[in-house]
């Protein structure tokens, strides 16, 4: 592709004020019908402004982004009329989308509209936060080794007595600034822990402080204490930050206390030795690579005798229990449903022993949710316009998905196609006239390449009939009038509009197989 564009990266939350009726009734403007299914000015213009920038090519670039919703339209209607609407890949992507919807309609209710933080306390937090300093934090697992280390660390500091630990390692791999924390204010720590070392002088070490699952020492190694201007008490950039983490903070604490009022009389009893038998197969699972297609339980059953020890045994867990509560149980395979789509805390797991303490907070995580999500059903959420709108357009994007893979699954390329390509169409692939000879390095380029041009051919093919079954109609006026940002800079620039709340993108986009493989 012959463009550099910039990408954005946007974060929303789903639901916002709908604003006055005239608007709303200027977003319902249906701008094409394809059979039963309608492309309206709203959801146009959300799409096309939040879809990646080559779709926005050319003189028309609204009637070109239309004319490839259209044919996804064309695609997806026949879909749902052969059923892939019911297939596993839509219903299991549909049915974690109503429960994220569900989870914030949740928290926008009982979390986020519970929090209240007087413009004082703004103020007090953001003349506090003027004040940084940087650690060194030495962490043990008993209080037995803590005090001996402080016994140790006093006879100095406690960066000298972290230098002599590591001096000690037979393997040089770790440094003391491993140890050490960035610039931070009185917001990032805990308000017990803030209470134990605001007072602690420079250079002194603390006494053993509990600390994660053990217990810490602590050195303030600086304090750097920042400028602030009156007016930004009141306003500006710096305030908004201070906001926003209150407002985390906040919420935090009232999720608490909804977890200990929830989960407490439903007696949650994990299974240890169940959790320990799956952290190293899982670790190792993570070091290899966690599959990006298909379930993490279908790769899992997919699992032989010759397959890696690690899925063998995870094959193994699958039916064991995890968690006994009131309600019931939670088996492995079930919270590999879940992972399926929350892994990335899993995914970003550094150690065995850091996979094990992510592993029962996200099982955690996993009840809490389904809690809350129950709650909300209870509620009737599911029934609100915002979210029945949301599903019915990703449900028709995914029985798009599935029917557009069907009926392109049997189409191949030959060795022999890639050779003929690569002899004779070379220049239609970006390499230099020195690199023709040398086929290996190219190859998948060229499968790419042709693959693109038999789909293509394939799909227009059945486009053509598709619209004999479901006539297309497009309101040319409301298009051509419709307020878009698709002046010439829009071609160069991509915005990527994901929710806040769980990174999901807001509405779906353009196919990018429709430009390319």
């Amino acid at each position: 592709m012959k463009f550099s564009p910039i990408i954005l990266v946007i974060g929303l939350f789903l639901f916002s004020c709908s604003g006055n009726q005239e608007k709303k009734t200027q977003d319902d403007v249906i701008i094409a019908k394809v059979g039963d299914k309608v492309i309206t000015a709203k959801d146009f213009k959300a799409s096309f402004e939040f879809s990646f920038a080559p779709f926005r090519q050319g003189p028309n670039p609204r009637k070109t982004y239309l004319n490839y919703l259209i044919k996804e339209l064309l695609i997806a209607n026949e879909g749902y009329a052969q059923g892939f609407n019911n297939s596993r890949y839509v219903k299991t992507r549909v049915a974690n989308r109503l429960n994220n919807n569900l989870l914030q309609a949740f928290y926008t209710k009982y979390v986020h509209g519970k929090v209240n933080i007087p413009d004082k306390e703004i103020e007090e937090a953001t003349k506090k936060a003027t004040i940084k300093f940087r650690m060194m934090i030495w962490e043990l697992p008993t209080l037995y080794e803590a005090n001996k280390a402080y016994s140790e660390a006093k006879k100095s500091n406690l960066v000298d007595y972290v230098q002599q630990q590591i001096s000690k390692l037979e393997i040089k791999n770790v440094r003391k600034e491993y140890f050490e924390t960035d610039w931070l204010d009185y917001l990032d720590l805990r308000p017990e822990l803030l209470a134990e070392i605001q007072n602690l002088e420079i250079g002194k070490t603390s006494k053993p402080i509990p600390f994660g699952d053990g217990y810490a020492l602590f050195q303030v190694l600086g304090i750097n204490r920042e400028p602030i201007k009156s007016d930004e008490l009141k306003y500006g950039a710096r305030r908004k930050r201070i906001e926003a983490r209150l407002f985390n903070i906040q919420s935090d604490s009232i999720v608490h206390k909804l977890m200990d009022s929830l989960l407490t009389p439903l007696d949650v009893r994990a299974k240890g030795r169940v959790i320990e038998e799956m952290v190293q197969p899982l670790f190792q699972w993570i070091a290899t690579g966690l599959p990006e297609y298909g379930s993490l339980v279908k790769n899992i059953n997919a699992a032989t005798d010759t397959s890696q020890f690690y899925l063998r045994e995870l094959k193994r867990l699958l039916p064991k229990t995890l968690v006994k509560y009131s309600k019931g149980t939670i088996t492995v395979e079930d919270y590999f449903n879940y992972m399926n789509y929350h892994r990335r805390i899993i995914d970003e797991s550094r150690t065995p022993e850091e996979l094990k303490n992510n592993l029962i907070m996200e099982i955690g995580n996993m009840i809490k949710n389904g809690e809350f999500i129950e709650i909300a059903e209870e509620e009737g959420f599911q029934d609100s316009a915002n979210i029945v709108h949301d599903i019915q357009l990703w449900e028709t994007k995914w029985t798009y998905d599935a029917y557009r893979s069907h009926l392109v699954d049997t189409i191949t390329v030959t060795k022999e196609e890639m050779k003929s390509y690569f002899k004779n169409r070379w220049k239609e692939l970006p390499i230099a006239n020195v690199d023709t000879t040398r086929f290996y390095k190219y190859e998948n380029d060229v499968y790419n390449a042709i693959l693109y041009e038999k789909q293509m051919k394939y799909l227009n093919k059945e486009l053509a009939e598709l619209k004999k079954k479901y006539p297309v109609w497009i309101n040319e006026e409301a298009l051509n009038k419709l307020e878009l940002n698709d002046g010439p800079k829009s071609s160069e620039i991509s915005l990527f509009v994901t929710k806040n709340f769980s990174g999901e993108k807001v509405v779906p986009d353009a196919d990018l197989k429709w430009i390319h493989f």
